[in-house]
């Protein structure tokens, strides 16, 4: 709201001090006013607050009080007066009357205990003064109402009662009733039987005498009240208690408060409530075992005692204000035309200034802010112009930068290997990169303005459709989307798809851009990574396949053997002898083909260890020495010195090396040279194991499938496929490597990498 429209065509002059006015009196209106409504509630809940206090102390004090006299009388019940009840003589009665007697002179409270017998019968009695014991053996002194009242008891209970009675003296003086409050302890026998009650009476005077404690301010009314309205306690009757216990009270809780406060008051709860114009705060007393129902105190506080203070601050709220009203209006008139002279002449600057004169300095001498005004004024004049010229070789220099920006984004879109394309909102595109010409050979002019479903030849469901529009509408965008899309000339292809919406400043769709990524090679990763998986599962089967034939290839070939002697024996059946051999060698094969297979299958589980490797070298050698005699081949070992050890499987280490020898040994012809060496890497800390042969070597277009299982370039069906791929399977396993080399001389070299430092890895088995 603008402030200045209150008024009519007014100077700034009387404005401010209108405004200085009015700043003055509504603040000092607001405060005194919301200091008056926070001074009443604070007043009245520390006065709620307060009077809770006070009933507190008083209820501790009662309930104290009381609590003690129970524990008094039982004490007597427990200790001196009960035993009395098994068995006792005069002497034990009497000890026991100066045990009493002696906490008589410790207790104002307690001034009379009697023993009851379970007939009504008083045995035992002492008071602390003449307030008319009774004879002992009398049934008329109150003995049978008081057991009586204590046949409902249950063991472990106890009973408070209040009782009055009265003195020795004028039966009319009502002074001479006495209140009390009688404590009944039963005393039970060793069979369950009550033999008798122990009563404590104590004067309600000296128990209640704490429920007028409080604060020395909250002056008020104070009562005690039972179940139904029994006033046991008033501050108007607390001289006079019997007029308060008798049934015939003068004192009546219905005509001091009203059917809302008596209902709040007898209901057992604590609280606080205001009923016409009174503060009445209540609290019911923890009397445990009392006989005279829920006991209930509470305190009456008049509002009018309490708006006594707000009303003398109300006054002195008004009076200041007068006084600081008037000392602000005279100041609000002699600042008014302080400050408006200053503003004065600078309004006639900025005319000046605005029809392009010069600005002369300002001459306005207030010592504040408007001098520095002022002086700011003409700085500003004078920066002007220079920050104008400024500011044009800044736009001339942004505007280069956007073009910059603009040329690189172009350049981006123009070369970039993915197609690229703007759309319309209505799909028809805009945009046409080099990328998109490449991809699915449209140029720019043919791609611009046709729809992009007629340009690649989508004929996409309506899953896909849906699929994308609602990945719009939930996302924002679409990403890599796996689908197809065809070229002007060919087939279609696989590509990734990402669209997203171009908005304008307001948020409204006005476009698409679309990349499309050319996903055929990673179709065909995807296709290789599917073939090694078949790889894998067909290994694990045929592992599988290979334990089941062992078991019969085994016996099959013994029984060959078998008859094989018996016809060597009997020299007979030539024919028959020649097709055993021929069945011997096809089943001495298929063992072979099998033991193969559980090589590759099988996990080597066996326990790493430091393995020498011109020690495995040489015993290898010794193994095959003979196998190359036989064939006329010339093998040679060539074995580094101090070669550190490896840390992995002995076994199948030599596993590779026999492999490797063997299919050197079959690639070598009559007079060819195999030679098994190892030596230390200088570049790496590994060591090698070199097998070479010199026979027609491997070709280039071979090497890279000589390591799968089942590829094998032996002829006549003498190779499984599984030699080079266990040895592969096992130097990974040993977190090496194997690869094939051509010889310098003809032949191949295939060549076995160890790391040394192992030690410190996990064994670990890579996938077949």
């Amino acid at each position: 709201m603008n402030i200045n429209k209150l008024f009519p065509r007014l100077t700034i002059r009387a404005k401010l001090a209108i405004a200085f006015a009015s700043l003055a009196i509504l603040p000092l209106l607001a405060v005194s006013g919301f200091a008056t409504v926070i001074t009443s509630r604070y007043v009245r809940a520390l006065t709620e607050s307060t009077l809770q206090h006070d009933l507190e102390g008083a209820r501790a004090q009662t309930e104290g009080a009381l609590h003690e006299v129970e524990r008094q009388v039982a004490y007597l019940a427990r200790a001196i007066l009960g035993p009395l009840l098994v068995r006792s003589d005069s002497a034990a009665w009497r000890a026991a009357e100066r045990a009493v007697s002696e906490i008589f002179s410790l207790s104002p409270t307690l001034f009379r205990v009697k023993v009851i017998g379970s007939d009504g019968r008083l045995l035992f009695v002492v008071a602390d003064e003449d307030v008319g014991t009774g004879a002992v053996g009398d049934l008329e002194a109150g003995g049978f109402y008081y057991i009586q009242r204590a046949s409902v008891l249950k063991s472990g209970e106890r009973l408070a009662l209040p009782v009055e009675f009265r003195r020795r003296g004028d039966a009319a003086d009502n002074n001479s009733t006495l209140s009390t409050i009688a404590i009944l302890e039963p005393v039970w026998g060793p069979q369950g039987s009550m033999l008798g009650i122990v009563v404590g009476e104590a004067r309600a005077s000296v128990l209640f005498s704490g429920i007028e404690m409080g604060s020395p301010n909250l002056t008020g009314t104070t009562g005690l009240v039972a179940g139904g309205g029994l006033l046991l306690y008033h501050t108007n009757l607390k001289n006079n208690w019997g007029r308060l216990l008798a049934s015939r009270t003068d004192a009546d809780l219905v005509s001091e408060l009203s059917p809302e406060g008596v209902a709040a008051v007898l209901s057992g709860a604590a609280g606080t409530l205001l009923v016409g114009g009174r503060i009445i705060s209540y609290l019911p007393l923890r009397l445990t075992g009392s006989g005279i129902g829920p006991v209930m105190l509470y305190r009456i506080v008049s509002v009018s005692a309490l708006e006594a203070p707000v009303r003398s601050l109300q006054r002195g709220f008004i009076a200041g204000g007068s006084v600081v009203l008037a000392i602000v209006f005279g100041l609000a008139v002699l600042a008014a035309r302080q400050l408006t002279e200053p503003i004065y002449r600078l309004r006639e600057g900025v005319r000046h200034l605005a029809r392009g004169g010069e600005l002369a300095p300002l001459r306005v001498e207030t010592n504040d802010e408007l001098e520095d005004l002022a002086e700011d004024f003409t700085v500003m004049a004078k920066a002007l112009s220079e920050h104008r010229s400024q500011l044009e070789e800044l736009v001339a220099e942004r505007t280069r930068a956007l073009q910059e920006a603009h040329s690189e984004l172009e350049d981006i879109l123009e070369y970039s290997a993915d197609a690229i394309a703007g759309l319309n909102v209505e799909g028809r595109v805009r945009i046409w990169n080099r990328g998109a010409e490449t991809l699915f050979g449209y140029t720019a002019s043919e791609a611009v303005g046709r729809h992009i479903d007629d340009l690649l030849g989508c004929d996409a469901s309506v899953t896909e459709t849906a699929l994308i529009q609602r990945e719009l509408d939930r996302h924002g965008a679409v990403v890599n989307l796996l689908t197809t899309r065809a070229p002007k000339e060919g087939d279609p292809f696989p590509v990734s798809l990402t669209q997203a919406p171009i908005c304008d400043d307001q948020g409204r769709t006005v476009g698409y851009s679309l990349i499309i990524r050319d996903n055929r090679l990673q179709s065909k990763l995807e296709e290789q990574m599917r073939r090694s998986e078949r790889y894998a599962a067909v290994s694990v089967m045929a592992a599988g396949l290979a334990h089941e034939l062992k078991n019969p290839l085994a016996i099959i070939d013994n029984r060959v053997k078998l008859m094989e002697d018996q016809l060597r024996e009997t020299s007979e059946n030539g024919d028959l002898l020649k097709d055993l051999r021929v069945v011997g060698e096809h089943t001495q094969r298929l063992v072979d083909v099998t033991r193969n297979l559980l090589a590759f299958g099988q996990d080597d589980t066996e326990d790493r260890a430091p393995v020498d490797l011109n020690q495995v070298c040489r015993h290898v050698g010794g193994l095959l020495e003979r196998t190359f005699a036989t064939r006329g081949i010339e093998f040679e070992t060539i074995l580094s010195e101090d070669l550190p050890t490896i840390i992995g499987n002995e076994h199948a280490i030599e596993t590779v090396c026999v492999n490797l020898l063997l299919n050197a040994a079959d690639a070598t012809p009559p007079g060819g040279k195999v030679t098994l060496a190892t030596r230390q890497n200088t570049s790496e800390p590994e060591v090698e194991v070199e097998v070479s042969d010199t026979g027609p070597g491997i070709p280039k277009d071979l090497r890279r499938r000589i390591f799968e299982p089942f590829f094998t370039t032996k002829q006549d069906d003498h190779g499984t496929g599984l030699g080079l791929a266990v040895c592969r399977n096992i130097a990974e396993r040993h977190l090496g490597r194997i690869w094939v080399e051509s010889a310098s001389g003809g032949g191949a070299r295939f060549i076995v990498s160890f790391p040394v430092n192992l030690a410190d890895r996990q064994w670990t088995v890579q996938p077949s």
